[in-house]
């Protein structure tokens, strides 16, 4: 039996190259986050708990991105009293922004050029961002294909 094949409308993102695939389809829905006052040990508790790698950190005041947290970071402040130590004090990454139309193969070339793991999905700063692109999440699009 012949089958038709699917309208682009009905494909799937596997069935999409990393050029037509906008990085939306892909990316997790919501962002894990936290005000600056939180500590390190409120971070490595929401990271557990949600299995990530990352928590983007807000400033109380007004909001904004301050940038990320990641395992490491809380890996590196554990001899630092992690229930003292703020949230704030210890992000090493600031929060970059993508486009949610933007595709993956603008993605990874942006992860692999600014050397950096995660992007806010979104309209960029003063927006709230619809979810989040990890590398995680551009490595199993691609091992999906």
């Amino acid at each position: 039996m012949i089958q038709r094949p699917l309208e682009p409308q009905l494909r799937t993102t596997v069935e999409m190259s990393p050029t037509d695939t906008p990085v939306r389809s892909i990316m997790s829905p919501g962002v894990i986050a936290m005000s600056g006052e939180a500590t390190v040990a409120s971070c490595a508790a929401a990271m557990s708990s949600r299995r990530t790698h990352a928590v983007l950190i807000i400033d109380p005041a007004n909001r904004v991105p301050l940038g990320w947290v990641f395992h490491k970071d809380v890996l590196g402040h554990l001899r630092d009293d992690p229930y003292t130590t703020r949230a704030a004090d210890v992000v090493s990454a600031e929060a970059s922004w993508i486009h949610p139309e933007e595709t993956v193969e603008i993605a990874a070339d942006t992860m692999v050029d600014q050397g950096i793991s995660h992007l806010l999905v979104g309209h960029g700063s003063g927006t709230l961002p619809e979810g989040v692109l990890s590398s995680w999440d551009l490595v199993a699009f691609y091992a999906g294909r």
